[in-house]
């Protein structure tokens, strides 16, 4: 009797179908699940600088006022802009400084969002250059404010308003605008 030392050419065909079939199922599966993993980072980074602006609004009677018309960046690697500086209570702010009194009268120089949080921030979908970067805006008078993020490069946007708390993607191209 001979003793068989190997598997056959129909066998190992039947072990890279197998193969075949489960990482078909499993990549689609694995691509949402991280899509879904950077929506939450985006989220969870807009509710802390959401929870920032409010308590912001709160203590000096408008929102952090940055960038109204293009929208001011922060983040990773871009940490000096005037809503970075206010949030975080940094020397150069313009309302929130030492020697400012809040309207409820406490002393300024507030970090109502840790500096090194802001600067570990950043767009999971883009994680080089100016877009990797989430943007700030506000209107004229500090009523209103957003947060917005590209998705793609050359894609479409995600951002998040005070009026809007869910996430939300525009539907073409264009960056969102605070009214």
């Amino acid at each position: 009797m001979k003793q068989r030392k190997g598997f056959t050419l129909i066998e190992l065909m039947i072990v890279i179908a197998i193969i075949i079939i489960l990482a078909a199922i499993a990549i689609p599966n694995y691509l949402r699940m991280t899509e879904r993993a950077r929506r939450s980072r985006v989220a969870g980074d807009f509710v802390s600088l959401a929870t920032a602006n409010e308590a912001y609004l709160v203590d000096w009677g408008h929102y952090p006022k940055g960038s109204v018309i293009t929208g001011e960046e922060f983040g990773k690697g871009h940490i000096t802009g005037k809503y970075y500086l206010e949030i975080t209570g940094t020397t150069g702010a313009t309302y929130n400084t030492l020697s400012a009194t809040t309207m409820t009268g406490e002393k300024g120089g507030i970090d109502y969002i840790k500096a090194a949080t802001v600067a570990a921030m950043y767009n999971p979908f883009i994680t080089t250059g100016t877009d990797s970067n989430y943007r700030y805006s506000c209107n004229d008078d500090g009523s209103h404010w957003l947060l917005y993020t590209l998705l793609k490069t050359g894609g479409h946007y995600l951002y998040r308003t005070d009026m809007v708390t869910d996430l939300q993607e525009t539907t073409d191209n264009t960056a969102p605008t605070i009214s």
